[in-house]
């Protein structure tokens, strides 16, 4: 059984959701960057781009939003949409139309009503839709499309056609409408309210279309402790713990109106001791962010994160086995695919991502290794696809992601080695700092230089390699010094007049520079 934690801070709301008591997934929503998913807004046609077929929309931000050709409703060619859950999924492209160009849909300063379907990752603005959706605790309202359609996750065929009679007797005239997973189940009765109050909603989001001058907001999703009730909390979830007394109420109030039945499995924390430390929640938190996982028979995983793609590996570390080496190759690897399913759902890994297993010889366990993956891989949300295993042992495998990775969401790059993880080493930047000594010397006619480097530089200039520095020196005939100075980075080099302490002109080619 599923059970939810939620912590409510001040500035920070974080909903947990854990599996067999074990966490699976972590929401982490901060008032100061809160998610915008789901949100309308009047948009304006600020600029159009032929060569990607996509235009940029200005919502009422600094950064403006980007629309796609594909994402715009209506236009003969980009219809050719999975519907799913209310989330509009382009089909493969060999599925596809072609659609018209862009340039001729829309025009510069047009007003159009968009809906964000992606928050801004990175350098990336926040992506659009025109497909707008507006989903209930039992259905999704797809005013923009005329389609019926079933939660593929109900998989009875007899109730998924019960829901279809239901769908044509209650959806609004001319718009679309899906049945939810919670709509299982459920009575033409348990619908009709939830449709009624979508219908409505929509009715009030094209009057403020039309009533608003410019670029601004037509509807506002719910937070994202409500959100997750309207649409995660079903029967599966035995429990949900949550720490805020007028959140609790609130969730039992909107419980009241479309779930009743679900009350009685939210319970109110009041101990004193945080809720996530006491359901020992936090260190899973901790280890979310490290790059090594390890597994319980002594085995780890370690996960790279680079700007095209996710490296996940594999090995069996201490973990030797009691039978044979495939034996023991075949257990790491089951386990880690148990532990990488997991890690992907718990970090909202997203995009290309490899994973190399050990290498096994034969290929039944092959073929168990990859149906364990596939198992374990049906829990998650997102969407995701999946290569067989190569010869080397590897499975390419993509996953829609929606928000910021958890470990993205809760670090920074770091300030020093600037996100890439390594630094220039001591000894490197010693040779480097003799090199570019030996090029100014041939540039500057300066008779006495001052050096300033890093405190561990300096040491082995004046120490273990001062018999490199003098012979320099004495082959131009020059003077030089060496100072080190604290708060410089490792990398960083500075060549300054010893008369003058000013720096010299030419001497900061190719260097890195001061630090700050």
């Amino acid at each position: 059984m599923k059970e939810f934690v939620i912590n409510v801070a001040p500035l920070e709301t974080r909903i947990a959701l854990l599996e067999e008591k074990r966490l699976v997934e972590l929401t982490v929503e901060r008032h100061e960057n809160r998610s915008l998913v789901g949100n309308i807004y009047k948009g304006r046609v600020d600029s159009i781009v032929p060569g990607i077929q996509a235009a940029f929309i200005d919502i009422g931000f600094e950064k403006n939003g980007f629309l796609y050709v594909s994402d715009i409703a209506g236009v003969e060619g980009t219809g050719d949409f999975e519907f799913d859950e209310g989330t509009a999924k382009p089909r493969k492209k060999s599925q596809r139309r072609k659609a018209p160009a862009i340039e001729t849909i829309i025009k510069k300063n047009q007003f159009i009503m968009v809906q964000v379907s992606k928050d801004s990752l990175g350098t990336k603005g926040m992506r659009l839709t025109n497909y707008i959706t507006l989903p209930g605790r039992y259905g999704v309202l797809m005013p923009t499309v005329n389609h019926l359609g079933v939660s593929r996750k109900i998989e009875s065929e007899r109730e998924r056609d019960r829901l279809k009679r239901i769908l044509h007797n209650v959806r609004p005239q001319g718009l679309g409408l899906i049945m939810r997973t919670a709509a299982e189940g459920k009575s033409k009765a348990d619908f009709q309210p939830d449709v009624e109050y979508l219908a409505r909603l929509w009715k009030k989001v094209c009057a403020n279309m039309e009533s608003m001058k410019g670029p601004s907001l037509l509807h506002e999703d719910m937070g994202p402790i409500l959100r997750i009730i309207r649409d995660s909390f079903t029967n599966d979830v035995s429990r949900l713990t949550i720490d805020s007394e007028i959140e609790y109420d609130r969730i039992l109030s909107f419980l009241d109106s479309f779930a009743p039945s679900l009350q009685k499995r939210c319970k109110l924390y009041r101990g004193k001791t945080p809720v996530f430390e006491k359901m020992g929640l936090e260190s899973e938190v901790d280890k979310a962010l490290n790059r090594k996982v390890y597994l319980k028979s002594g085995g780890h995983i370690c996960i790279d994160q680079t700007e095209a793609l996710i490296a996940i590996d594999v090995n069996t570390g201490r973990f030797t086995g009691s039978k044979n080496l495939e034996e023991t190759v075949l257990q790491t690897n089951l386990e880690a695919a148990e532990e990488i399913a997991r890690q992907v759902r718990l970090r909202d890994l997203g995009g290309i991502i490899v994973i190399d297993f050990i290498d096994m010889q034969y290929e039944r366990n092959r073929r168990e290794l990859l149906k364990r993956l596939q198992e374990c891989l049906k829990r998650d949300r997102a969407k995701t696809t999946m290569s067989e295993i190569s010869e080397l042992g590897m499975i390419e495998m993509t996953r829609k992601r929606v928000k910021h990775n958890l470990v993205k969401a809760l670090s920074q790059p770091c300030p020093y080695c600037e996100g890439s993880g390594l630094v220039r080493s001591v000894t490197t930047m010693t040779f480097t700092a003799l090199r570019q000594l030996q090029s100014l010397f041939c540039r500057s006619k300066e008779k006495s230089v001052l050096v300033q480097v890093h405190p561990d530089v300096a040491r082995r200039l004046r120490h273990e390699n001062k018999d490199l520095l003098d012979a320099i020196a004495q082959e131009f005939e020059r003077e030089v010094s060496v100072e080190s100075v604290s708060d410089f980075h490792i990398e960083d080099v500075a060549f300054l007049s010893a008369r003058t302490r000013k720096e010299i002109p030419g001497g900061q080619e190719a260097v890195r520079g001061k630090a700050g």
